[in-house]
């Protein structure tokens, strides 16, 4: 009996082992940045899932890749820190960082005359939640702050295996003066922790929780073409997305977002967390965007950037992010006199560019 007892403590508390919590430090902070590459992936297994499940993405093949920087909310421009980053006039919408919205769009306004540019969202982290408390838009050229008149709340923490949570959010944002129409957006957030165990893809294997979303939209926007107004309902469609997360990676380790498309879940997007794999697709520009000198080097390199870069990183051959910085200016002093030398990647980010070049420390 007692060699039983032995035994079947034993077995439990293996089987526990994979069955990890996931808590606020395991979020992206203000200043963090991570390495993505995007697949074109259209048939992946969503169906497994469970407790000690194992999840097996190795072959994933990697189409293109992108780094996502989590921004300081210092760095944000003075129309979007007077809401997000007031802790005394708006604490419910102080944020914790800001982000670079990818793949966002609102499905119609171009036909009711709106443009968009530069989408992004503004998180707040507690012990207890991840927020997405609002976001910035530049509609028709003109700045415009976002701010949920109720709150989404995307991730309740601490994350357990079998946890679930639902979150209804609202915004409703005037356009004016960038456009003379009024945008509404109702959300509908069902989410459920569905799995645990172990999870595989080209950066490497990792106990996991899998978090699965399913988002509803009601979006509408109401137009003034001058001879009276009218309400446009915008056909934004639903989505699930799920997401494998783990301990320390600040980042989803590997994300799916699918769409319905005439009754059928359609994979739209496939991204994950991984190393940097010196392919040209990743950038989209052909020429640096700025300069370096002397190159080689061994004690520091001089940096001029050209108009509209805002960040600079470098990673080591190996794929490590050895500096990353935010350009508060045209040119930046760097001492490498301590760095092992080699080869080093410089890459030059903007708001729509992304260039690089190699630096050689001897």
């Amino acid at each position: 009996m007692i060699h039983f007892l032995l035994s079947f403590s034993f077995i439990t508390t293996f089987s526990a082992i994979g069955q990890i919590t996931i808590d606020q430090n395991d979020f992206p902070g203000a200043d963090d940045t991570a390495m993505i590459s995007i697949s074109d992936e259209t048939t992946m297994d969503l169906v497994t899932t469970g407790a000690d499940a194992i999840w097996d993405f190795t072959d994933t093949h990697i189409m293109s890749q992108r780094i996502d920087t989590f921004y300081n909310m210092s760095d944000a421009s003075f129309t979007y820190q007077f809401i997000f980053n007031n802790i005394i006039f708006e604490p419910d919408y102080a944020s914790d960082y800001f982000y670079n919205l990818v793949g966002f769009d609102l499905a119609g306004t171009s036909g009711a005359g709106i443009t968009i540019e530069s989408p992004q969202g503004f998180v707040k982290i507690t012990n207890s939640y991840v927020q997405n408390v609002g976001m910035g838009l530049i509609l028709n050229g003109i700045e415009v702050p976002i701010a949920a008149d109720t709150i989404d709340t995307e991730f309740e923490l601490p994350m357990n295996f079998s946890d679930s949570w639902t979150s209804n959010s609202y915004m409703y944002v005037d356009l004016n003066p960038a456009f003379d129409g009024i945008f509404i957006r109702y959300q509908y957030r069902s989410s459920e922790v569905d799995g645990w165990g172990e999870i595989t893809t080209p950066f490497g294997t990792f106990d996991a929780l899998r978090v699965k979303s399913q988002v509803a939209y009601d979006d509408s926007v109401y137009v003034d073409f001058g001879f009276g107004g009218t309400w446009l309902e915008l056909p934004t469609p639903d989505q699930n997305e799920y997401t494998w997360w783990s301990s320390n990676n600040k980042v989803p380790i590997m994300r799916i977002v699918t769409q319905d498309i005439a009754g059928n879940e359609t994979i739209s997007r496939v991204e994950f967390k991984d190393m940097e794999r010196n392919l040209a697709s990743i950038e989209t520009s052909e020429e640096f965007q700025g300069s370096l000198y002397p190159n080689p080097t061994t004690n520091s390199v001089n940096f001029t950037f050209e108009p509209g870069v805002n960040q600079v990183l470098i990673y080591s051959i190996s794929g490590e992010i050895v500096y990353a910085n935010n350009i508060t200016s045209t040119s930046l002093n760097l001492d490498v006199a301590a760095w092992t030398p080699g080869v080093y990647m410089v890459k030059l980010i903007g708001n729509e560019t992304v260039s690089s070049t190699k630096l050689i420390v001897e």
